[in-house]
């Protein structure tokens, strides 16, 4: 694989953002491959859970929120956890906590936070799965996933300026506004570091799927053509998926992602998807109305 891209040498800033991103917890890949068999057993969810601790807590927590408990008796273990807020929600607990504490750190500049980014990635999230469920995808956990560490490289770019005391990524941001164009392309004008690209190496360090890695080097490529060493059908759709999400969830203006000139998915991403300008309405409306319990659920987070 070719490391070094023009002038950049992405080998030398991944090893730089290695001492400041966590790695993945074993816990995310292991609960991801216990919750995409649709047979699994709550017993085997557990299992999971209680080889880590903290995150034990962290879930008990949630479900013992009044938004969850409601008038039930307080939850005190993990099987109780896994019944009251289900497997899906469980796992979104769990992805969201382990893979976004790495947002965290001061606002570089008045416009851009972490945390926006976060929201960002969260609604992206939860809109990729919303579009997925809606199109009759199978892969609608694995489309929230993809969704949720899109845009990972933008948070390596931004640690990358606090590690070495630069602003090119706010400098990009800027760009942004001033063009009134995405990050993506501001980033090709200044001819900094590409987030998509930079995202994509850390997934591979991770040893996420290559589903998420496909969609995290290719979520700024329409053309399904260009993207290199994408071979199935489905890593396409996932993409394309992901694209109209990230779109939709600008447009809406929930959370920021660095610009606020989202580039509109083409005729022929939507044709691919048989979204259909009759069908853009209803499914807008249905992301809309996901954002809404996400935001429910930014605030949940954060208050535990």
């Amino acid at each position: 694989m070719q490391m070094e891209t023009g002038s950049i040498n992405y080998e030398y800033l991944v090893n730089q953002i290695q001492r400041n991103l966590p790695t993945l917890p074993t816990i995310v890949n292991e609960l991801t491959n216990v919750l995409q068999n649709p047979d699994a057993s709550t017993f085997a969810v557990e299992d999971v859970m209680t080889a880590d601790q903290s995150m034990t807590m962290k879930i008990l927590r949630v479900a013992n929120t009044s938004f969850y408990r409601g008038d039930r008796d307080r939850v005190t273990d993990a099987n109780e956890a896994i019944g009251t807020l289900g497997f899906e929600k469980i796992r979104n607990v769990v992805l969201t906590t382990s893979v976004f504490k790495m947002f965290s750190g001061p606002s570089a500049e008045r416009k851009f936070s972490l945390e926006g980014l976060w929201k960002h990635c969260l609604g992206v999230a939860a809109a990729s799965r919303c579009v997925a469920n809606f199109l009759g995808k199978p892969w609608h956990e694995r489309a929230y996933t993809c969704g949720l560490v899109h845009d990972i490289g933008k948070v390596a770019r931004f640690k990358l300026d606090e590690n070495d005391g630069t602003q090119a990524f706010i400098d990009d941001a800027q760009t942004c506004l001033d063009k009134k164009i995405n990050f993506f392309k501001s980033e090709l004008i200044n001819q900094s570091p590409r987030h998509d690209y930079l995202g994509y190496l850390i997934c591979k360090n991770w040893g996420l799927s290559s589903f998420v890695e496909g969609v995290v080097r290719w979520h700024h490529e329409p053309n399904p053509e260009r993207r290199q060493k994408v071979t199935s059908e489905e890593a396409h759709e996932l993409i394309d998926v992901v694209i109209f999400a990230n779109w939709a969830v600008n447009h809406q203006k929930f959370g920021f992602s660095g610009h606020e000139s989202p580039d509109k998915p083409s005729d022929a991403l939507l044709s691919r998807l048989n979204l259909h300008s009759s069908l853009i309405d209803q499914i807008s409306t249905d992301i809309e109305n996901e954002l809404k319990m996400t935001e429910d659920f930014c605030n949940l987070l954060d208050g535990i």
